[in-house]
């Protein structure tokens, strides 16, 4: 889903759009007014207390198996843990996902954290079918808890705090199953993902775009997530039959829409078939939901292109039999060179996949 890339970091050309509105009718769910409009209303708000009915439904959210290959996008990428990302221009995203509220649902690791700082949402549900990554989430955790500001968090993943970090992870899991297993992937990856973090917080200070790493208050948000039990995260396949039904049940519950969606690469791993559509049709959405994912063109520029559409229109799109995969779907252009970073927003009409079909069909 993500690769390590070791590159100087560079803001290319983006092709900019706006997100447009749709006129396709799906149900509506039950969404609370002020759980809707609380990030928006209250952009400095910490996250409170958990209420009790929210505890049992979060404890109750069903998992999926953990995977019994890990996918890439070609034999190449296959079997590997990917326990850093390494898209490198996230805040070409940060203007459409800004205090959108409501649930975050999210796959990979660090990426995680940044994003939801930018949702603001009142629960963020991190996903992933690789146990490895749902690991690291522990490790993260653990240090969330304990650091109070973004310097305190980065310095547990410096080389000369280690002692510090294992102390930290067997402080918090002194009587988990896993608390070893927890200090040994820290110790196996903490270069790796110092290095990673070094490379966010220096690119959202290039673009000025305040982050978990470099602002205090949305640090302090994403902490609060972690503190007060709404940041999770879970066991699931975006293809498999429990975890992701079950997000949708847990935000219908809580009378909440999944405002974002993060995807990273995964559609490319895969044509979507019958698992997949269902799962993402059981997602409860409003207007304001987006969907955000990326598309691989590292060949060219070492990076991704960035996509946002409404995630209203996505589940549209996935109605149609006709539809195999993201490509067909996401426009994309072609690049100008290495400095190039395509960002787009799609906002085409499903329709227009079979009209296309039925052009080539007579040809």
């Amino acid at each position: 889903m993500t690769r390590l890339a070791l590159f100087c970091l560079g803001r290319g050309t983006a092709s900019v759009g706006l997100l447009a509105a749709t006129a396709f009718a799906w149900p509506a769910y039950a969404v609370r007014p002020e759980a809707a409009t609380l990030a928006g209303a209250l952009p400095g708000a910490l996250p409170g207390a958990l209420p009790a009915d929210w505890q049992a439904v979060l404890d109750t959210l069903p998992t999926d198996p953990p995977a019994e290959k890990l996918l890439g996008i070609s034999a190449e990428f296959e079997g590997r843990h990917y326990l850093t990302g390494d898209e490198f221009h996230a805040d070409l995203w940060y203007p459409t996902i800004k205090d959108l509220g409501g649930v975050y649902v999210g796959v990979g690791s660090d990426q995680a954290y940044l994003l939801a700082g930018w949702v603001r949402p009142e629960v963020a549900i991190f996903l992933d079918y690789d146990p490895w990554v749902n690991d690291l989430h522990a490790v993260y955790r653990a240090f969330l808890l304990d650091a109070a500001t973004p310097a305190e968090f980065l310095a547990f993943w410096q080389a000369g705090a280690q002692a510090k970090g294992l102390e930290c992870i067997a402080h918090h899991y002194a009587d988990a199953p896993k608390r070893k297993w927890y200090a040994d992937l820290y110790r196996r990856n903490r270069g790796n993902i110092a290095y990673r973090l070094a490379l966010v917080k220096k690119q959202m200070q290039t673009v000025k775009v305040p982050c978990w790493l470099t602002d205090d208050a949305t640090y302090a948000f994403v902490r609060g997530l972690v503190q007060t039990g709404r940041a999770r995260s879970l066991q699931a396949d975006l293809l498999g039959p429990k975890g992701v039904l079950g997000i949708g049940d847990l935000a219908r519950k809580l009378g909440l829409a999944v405002r974002v969606l993060y995807l990273s690469n995964a559609e490319e791993y895969w044509p979507y078939g019958k698992a997949f559509r269902a799962n993402m049709r059981g997602l409860p959405i409003d207007e304001r939901s987006r969907v955000i994912r990326t598309l691989s063109t590292f060949s060219v520029n070492k990076d991704y292109r960035y996509n946002v559409q409404s995630l209203r229109l996505y589940q549209a799109w996935l109605e149609r039999p006709s539809l195999g995969g993201v490509r067909q779907m996401v426009k994309r252009r072609k690049l100008k060179g290495p400095e190039d970073i395509d960002f787009s927003v799609t906002d085409s009409d499903p329709a227009a996949l079979d009209t296309k079909r039925k052009t080539k069909s007579k040809r």
